[in-house]
């Protein structure tokens, strides 16, 4: 593997309020990685950070050899950087074909990277999130559980090298998360780096390679899930009193 995404140092205030703290990790091409921490850990302002929406008040990011850290979202799909939120935010009043459609529009030079038309390429991302069948529907019709689907089928859209994934769980039956984790398997084993902030970390860590852990914006752990489950720290963030004084 090599190394894909370097996020050095990195500091986020708001105001008085330290939200990620002097944070460090590094992602190699081709992994499928964890990032989870307890509510108010820093998990989505640092997803904002790494692709544009915030800006670090010191620190790096460099993507593929290049220093992005001052570059717009929109730059940064261009480069093959691409996320989901938390809540899907589809153009409703698109089917859901242009939906996945509109997102080609970000690499004119997808068909350097594969042979397919845009026509062909936006047919193989709707079978493979398992929308074909509803691809003339209105986004703003869908339910839930399609609405997550779209958003996967939405950010493939670019032709992304990396794919960041907030909450890709959340709402969801154990059916779809069982559905949604064979999706992401299928990304990463065709060569998508996938990093993916969620909170059912037992669906998590059938799914990823390494865990990275923050507590506070900052980060405590980072290792194989078996390892992460084990760690200490981690249990005492997670578990706060109640496991200090089991443990004291």
């Amino acid at each position: 593997m090599t190394e894909f995404l370097d996020v050095k140092n990195i500091y986020k205030h708001f105001g008085k309020l330290s939200a990620l703290i002097d944070f460090s990790f590094t992602v190699n091409k081709g992994e499928l990685v964890g990032l989870i921490g307890p509510n108010g850990a820093g998990k989505t302002t640092l997803f904002n950070v790494i692709t544009g929406f915030y800006q670090a008040n010191s620190g790096k990011i460099i993507f593929k050899g290049k220093d992005v850290s001052r570059a717009e979202p929109n730059e940064l799909a261009e480069m093959g950087m691409v996320r989901t939120f938390q809540i899907p935010k589809p153009f409703k009043e698109l089917t859901v074909h242009d939906n996945v459609a509109i997102g080609t529009l970000f690499t004119p030079h997808r068909s350097k990277k594969t042979s397919l038309s845009t026509e062909e390429f936006v047919r193989r991302v709707l079978k493979s999130v398992r929308l074909y069948p509803v691809k003339e529907q209105l986004a703003g019709i869908l339910g839930h559980g399609n609405l997550k689907l779209l958003e996967l089928g939405r950010a493939q859209g670019p032709y992304p090298d990396l794919l960041l994934l907030d909450e890709p769980f959340a709402g969801l039956t154990i059916g779809e998360i069982q559905l949604v984790s064979e999706i992401l398997r299928n990304l990463a084993e065709q060569g998508l780096t996938l990093i993916i902030v969620e909170h059912k970390l037992r669906e998590l860590m059938k799914l990823v390679q390494r865990v990275i852990v923050l507590h506070y914006g900052k980060k405590i752990a980072d290792g194989r899930p078996e390892e992460i489950s084990q760690d200490e720290q981690v249990l005492k963030a997670y578990l706060g009193r109640r496991w200090s004084h089991r443990h004291a």
